[in-house]
């Protein structure tokens, strides 16, 4: 009916808002040799998206984390060895 489909898209549009308050983007540059270590600090909430940059020996991540860890999560990135770490704040999303 009318009114299922206006409540369904209610719906979802609340949990992408509400997903958007608990979550943030960190995207980051890492060696290859590190990857595997730095994708286990960052999982995402599926699995991150990894992409290849010019040079050949680094990749680009980009990952979903909790927004409450994200100082830890930075931090345990940097050590590592990530650089170029960035937080990028959600207005919405649609999962």
């Amino acid at each position: 009916s009318e009114h299922k489909d206006i409540v369904e898209k209610i719906k979802r549009r609340l949990e992408g808002y509400i997903t958007s308050t608990k979550f943030v983007m960190v995207t980051y540059n890492v060696h290859v040799d590190l990857l595997q270590k730095a994708i286990s600090i960052t999982p995402g909430k599926r699995s991150p998206t990894v992409t290849s940059l010019d040079d050949g020996h680094f990749k680009s991540v980009s990952s979903l984390v909790a927004k409450k860890n994200v100082n830890e999560i930075m931090d345990e990135l940097h050590d590592l060895g990530a650089t170029d770490i960035l937080v990028i704040q959600l207005t919405n999303t649609r999962m």
